[in-house]
């Protein structure tokens, strides 16, 4: 059953427990167009050179350099010109010291030339390149196997393929990769007091922004979302819904693990055989916490207060679903910046506050968003950070230094 009800473990703990028992999925072969974003789980090497041929990198004229030597504008170098190179065509003969080629960008360059003059640097006169200067060599010429060499390694596993690395492919001519699968989570809401988006709500009940809230999440990291339809406060409905979502690769369940007398999600748990590795951590918001295992499907029990929730799935789903699709880098950056106002809080637990990060002159400053209540949801919309103060302080003060667990990089770091 793992640890006791009563015991709240530590967050590093609670971490450690569930990355241990994540493996990383099978691999899937994917069409290049669509890999963006996702982890490599190969090695790629290089099967041709990138330039196949050494080329010209700008459009001008090849020479060799030694026939400029003491040009001037009094006594000029002039070069006949035998012939046009155009990108994509071979380099054709060598060329005599004394001639010149036209040639376009990209194109090959032919043999006993050493240098590429720009255009704009020179005069052409009936087919005469005419130069008033002195032309140095190895100007504007790009080396076979400057950009790639073939057989060496162009990317390794646990990469996340971005756009440059998509290009880095194409240019070897691969047309499909093998990736890392992406796991299908089912979102459960719990509770008689939640409906779906579409459903007139009764004066005492709300919208399940969970279910939203968690999808974009679970989305945005590239897993699958798979909403269920929300179970109702009565255990036969619950198991029956909670054996759905086992179906998934991870399964999370927004409430129904407090102590109140409606909260039937440890029972029917308990009666499912779920192996739990511990019901709560010592954290603020999100201490109901609760992690556990079903035949190879893991299951996240988060707390039905949505700050909570959203919080719960930042510190631990996220890094588990990272690491079951293959990433190296498990976990959101983590930045060190001043205080803006003082914070209280009491010992004993690791607190998560919802913070707006700035930079100044270089320097990260941090204010909370103001209430923190674990229902207050427009807390984490204003959010680009999450302070966290740890469990044995009672605070912070202004001008203090603290981590920042940055939800929104590209915002907090700007300015």
């Amino acid at each position: 059953m793992g640890h006791e009800d009563g015991k709240l473990i530590p967050v590093a703990s609670a971490r450690k427990i569930i990355l241990n028992s994540v493996a990383r999925l099978g691999e899937e072969e994917i069409s290049l167009e669509s890999s963006l974003g996702r982890v490599l789980a190969e090695t790629i090497k290089a099967t041709r050179d990138v330039p196949p041929l050494r080329n010209s990198a700008m459009d001008g004229f090849a020479i060799t350099a030694a026939a400029t030597e003491g040009a001037s504008v009094k006594l000029p170098a002039s070069l006949p010109i035998v012939r046009t190179i155009p990108a994509g065509d071979l380099p054709g003969r060598k060329v005599d010291h004394d001639k010149a080629v036209r040639i376009m960008t990209g194109a090959a360059v032919p043999d006993g030339v050493d240098t590429v003059v720009p255009v704009e640097q020179t005069s052409v006169k009936d087919e005469i390149l005419i130069l008033t200067e002195p032309m140095p060599p190895g100007k504007n010429i790009r080396e076979a196997g400057e950009d790639i060499t073939s057989g060496g390694i162009i990317l390794e596993p646990a990469r996340q393929l971005r756009p440059a690395d998509i290009g880095l492919l194409a240019s070897q001519g691969v047309e499909e990769v093998s990736v890392y699968r992406k796991p299908e989570v089912a979102i459960l809401a719990t509770g008689d007091e939640v409906v779906p988006l579409g459903v007139e709500p009764k004066e005492a009940q709300i919208f399940s922004s969970n279910s939203y809230s968690l999808a974009a999440l679970v989305t945005e990291c590239g897993a699958l979302p798979r909403q269920l339809d929300i179970a109702r406060d009565e255990p036969e409905h619950l198991t029956e819904m909670i054996k759905n979502g086992l179906k998934s690769n991870v399964l999370i369940t927004t409430g129904g693990i407090s102590m109140g007398d409606y909260d039937y999600l440890k029972d029917v748990f308990g009666r499912m055989e779920v192996k739990i590795h511990f019901w709560r951590v010592a954290q603020k918001p999100g201490k109901p916490m609760t992690f556990g295992e079903k035949d190879g499907t893991l299951v996240f029990a988060l707390p039905g207060n949505p700050v909570s929730a959203m919080i719960s799935f930042e510190l631990y789903v996220r890094p588990a679903l990272r690491k079951m699709m293959g990433h190296a880098r498990l976990f959101r950056p983590t930045v060190q910046a001043v205080l803006e106002e003082d914070i209280r809080k009491k010992r004993g637990r690791r607190n998560f506050i919802r913070g707006v990060v700035r930079k100044d002159d270089g320097i990260l400053y941090a204010k909370t968003t103001g209430e923190q209540g674990s229902g207050i949801l427009r807390s984490m919309s204003e959010a680009n950070g999450i302070i966290i103060l740890p469990e044995d302080v009672v605070g912070a003060d202004a001008g203090d230094m603290v981590d920042v667990y940055l939800l929104d990089s590209e915002e907090a770091l700007s300015g």
